[in-house]
């Protein structure tokens, strides 16, 4: 029996699953799930990729991550309220443009454009080295705003 989640709303996949079920959602590793319901090992919900598929797939092949939870009905059925990760938003953006970041630097491999493939290919270094420091939260507040700043000015310089 399916039934409404109330901690476990937020998650990303660790595991590629192919979604070769009936009702299932296909995840790459990374994606990141909103939940609505579980069952026996199994959750429902969607990608946040695209909003608009639902399905099902397999409770172990995701991690749960701190989330807020906008409003709450109590239904008794799944709803969409928003759901948005606790963690620094800084460091979710930087999550999001190296993934899409990546996709294109696949790209540049293949047209074997070697001069922008090396030079993407250290700007994104830089900033999984940032991201991985903002993440361990030793650094003090002012360093903290400086590399804030940092990754910012690295992302638009990146999207031009």
């Amino acid at each position: 029996m399916w039934t409404p989640t109330k901690n476990k709303r937020y998650g990303v996949a660790i595991y590629n699953w192919k979604g070769e079920v009936r009702y299932g959602l296909p995840l790459e590793i990374g994606d990141t799930v909103q939940i609505f319901e579980e069952c026996e090992g199994w959750y429902r919900g969607y990608a946040t990729k695209n909003r608009s598929i639902k399905g099902i797939f397999p409770a172990s092949f995701i991690h749960i991550k701190p989330h807020k939870i906008e409003t709450l009905h109590n239904d008794g059925k799944y709803s969409c309220e928003p759901v948005t990760p606790a963690e620094d938003p800084v460091i979710c953006e930087v999550t999001q443009v190296l993934r899409e970041w990546n996709a294109i630097w696949k790209n540049l491999f293949v047209a074997r454009e070697t001069y922008k493939f090396t030079t993407l290919r250290k700007v994104m270094r830089e900033l999984v080295d940032w991201r991985r420091e903002l993440l361990t939260g030793t650094l003090t507040q002012d360093q903290t705003r400086e590399m804030r700043l940092n990754i910012t000015s690295k992302i638009d310089w990146g999207n031009r």
